[in-house]
């Protein structure tokens, strides 16, 4: 969970290095139907809880056709007391109306996600130059391989949602 302080010192990581997001592009039936599962994989299969995931944005617009529709989700998922991943997906797409299929359309998915650890440097004790020290040694000599493991852990975790996505609205890949 991130830290609440007045002070802080934060590391941060991209989890999918050397390409800082993932892209899915669909056209097909039923692309809107790809919100609900979105939010079903983040509970699910990330296991996030469900007060760790925002809906930052949703819009549907109705007016016209085709129905345009976009959205934004952030949600952090805890690894330990000071490292989370914080995870950004972010869509946008079309819907109209189809004899075959009932609707069709297009959908357009990022998925971006870091891992973010925080040091509080709120007490006099946590400001100090041994503090700092012991924190700097601590980091390196321990911490530095458990957050490797947990950027690993986040890129597995980013790379099975993608796969969960692709395998619901039926993208296989091109070969």
């Amino acid at each position: 969970m991130p830290i609440f302080a007045r002070q802080k010192l934060t590391i941060e990581e991209d989890c999918l290095l050397p390409t800082p997001k993932i892209w899915l592009t669909y056209t097909g039936p039923n692309p809107h139907k790809a919100y609900a599962k979105i939010m079903e994989l983040l509970k699910d299969n990330l296991k996030i809880k469900p007060e760790n995931i925002q809906e930052r944005d949703f819009k549907w617009d109705r007016a016209g056709v085709p129905e345009k529709f976009s959205g934004a989700i952030e949600a952090f998922k805890d690894f330990d007391r000071f490292t989370y991943m914080l995870l950004w997906v972010d869509f946008n797409g079309d819907v109209k109306p189809s004899k075959e299929f009932g609707k069709e359309g297009s959908f357009r998915l990022s998925l971006d996600a870091v891992i973010r650890t925080d040091y509080p440097q709120d007490t006099v004790w946590e400001k100090s130059l041994i503090y700092e020290i012991f924190r700097s040694f601590w980091h390196k000599m321990f911490y530095q391989e458990r957050r490797y493991v947990y950027r690993e852990q986040c890129r597995g975790l980013l790379l099975d949602f993608q796969r969960e996505i692709k395998a619901f609205l039926n993208i296989l890949p091109k070969e």
